[in-house]
């Protein structure tokens, strides 16, 4: 039966130490611009007095001569710029970030900034503001650098965080998606964090997109496969379609990623093994689930239950591989491939990969097929048993129908195998 699992994500957008240093003129050139536009006695005497403290690292000292100055009624606006610029070098460097800001916000609406100067300080106030946890002007900045210089990924980020914690999981969801995408286009492999956010803005959307959710846990599990993540994702995709062939082949994908672990998952999938003529899958997932312990039980009717199914399970298997040698005579006489595709079947169940594959290729290729899709499933299978994953992932591209999104996931599984 499907579990229903909460995708509460717990991530990390503490950025760190992210502010870059503030680059000033060098005092002497400052000096010498202060000569020739500061024309304001009261403003030029206690910057004078600052860039002297400047230069011992008396930052204290500096931050109240620029105050003086900043206190000045009469001044040109190029003297307010300059005030602006000391004030903002020394916060940096006292990590005052929340009075920094809007300092360096003035700076960049002032008209005043050299050109070469607007792109690295927008993305500074951008950061700074994320300091101070002012997500809406995070935002704001970040989004004016990316109009200049679109997928830049750090940020892509920044926005995506402040759009999150802003419960705008909409653009939250699209920027992070937009960077996710971009590292996985140069080759790169994304972030564990950037994935999580896209997959909890899906979530915490009202209506949930559940879509989205599927998408993003697709992502996650190509890269980051926790069996965490594969439950979900299997959750969600295991809801979607219904039918005892269907069942089983999501039980078989969990039993691979190591997820199949509850006491009705492991009787199911040997009761619809049972049902489709390979019971030695259901002996294998019988043995399975008492060697771990989840089919051990201290009930004495509950486990009889099982300690039944299991024995049916292995006289039936024992009958079947007596009978293989029989099957094959019959397979390879027959019209059709539908014998030798259940034989090949039969095979995988026991763990003879390369009987298994050849059987497969012969019936899907001799046609007649009940159903194709899901023998290209089996054929991926024993491919992706035997370590040959680019042939595996071929076969489970093959599988269309409602086997198509059970192959989409296997084609995943042979990239984390």
């Amino acid at each position: 039966m499907t579990r229903v699992r909460s995708i509460a994500v717990a991530i990390s957008l503490a950025l760190g130490a992210v502010v870059p240093a503030v680059t000033l003129l060098a005092p002497a050139a400052q000096a010498a611009e202060q000569q020739n536009k500061i024309t304001t006695k009261a403003v030029a005497v206690p910057l004078k007095a600052a860039q002297e403290a400047m230069q011992k690292k008396q930052w204290d000292t500096a931050l109240t001569e620029i105050k003086k100055a900043a206190a000045v009624d009469k001044k040109t606006p190029f003297e307010a710029y300059q005030i602006d610029e000391f004030m903002g070098f020394v916060l940096i460097q006292q990590k005052k970030f929340g009075e920094a800001a809007p300092v360096f916000e003035r700076m960049l609406n002032s008209g005043l900034m050299p050109p070469e100067q607007v792109d690295e300080r927008t993305k500074t106030v951008a950061q700074l503001y994320f300091q101070m946890k002012d997500y809406n002007k995070a935002a704001q900045w970040s989004k004016k650098w990316l109009d200049k210089h679109p997928n830049t990924e750090d940020m892509g980020i920044l926005l995506g965080q402040s759009q999150y914690l802003l419960n705008d999981y909409k653009n939250a969801a699209d920027t992070m998606k937009n960077v996710v995408n971009n590292a996985v286009k140069a080759g790169r492999k994304p972030d564990e964090n950037w994935i999580q956010i896209v997959m909890s803005s899906y979530f915490k959307m009202q209506p949930q997109d559940k879509n989205g959710i599927g998408d993003a846990l697709k992502i996650m599990v190509r890269y980051y496969p926790k069996a965490e993540y594969w439950e979900n994702l299997l959750d969600i995709y295991r809801r979607k379609e219904s039918g005892d062939r269907i069942a089983l082949g999501y039980y078989r994908l969990m039993n691979d990623v190591g997820i199949l672990k509850d006491k009705g998952d492991f009787v199911e999938m040997a009761q619809l093994s049972i049902d489709a003529g390979v019971p030695g899958e259901a002996q294998a997932a019988m043995q399975k689930g008492m060697d771990t312990g989840v089919l051990k039980v201290a009930d004495k009717t509950e486990q009889g239950r099982y300690d039944r199914l299991m024995t049916s399970a292995t006289k039936q298997s024992d009958l079947d591989r007596k009978t293989l040698a029989q099957q094959q005579t019959e397979a390879d006489k027959a019209g059709t491939g539908q014998i030798l595709v259940g034989l090949g079947q039969a095979y995988l169940s026991y763990g003879e990969t390369d009987k298994a594959i050849a059987a497969l290729e012969k019936g899907i290729a001799k046609g007649g097929v009940t159903d194709a899709d899901e023998a290209q499933i089996s054929l991926g299978m024993a491919y992706l048993k035997k370590g040959q994953k680019d042939q595996a992932r071929e076969a489970f591209k093959k599988a269309g129908g409602k086997f198509k999104d059970l192959g989409e996931l296997w084609v995943i599984r042979t990239q984390t195998a």
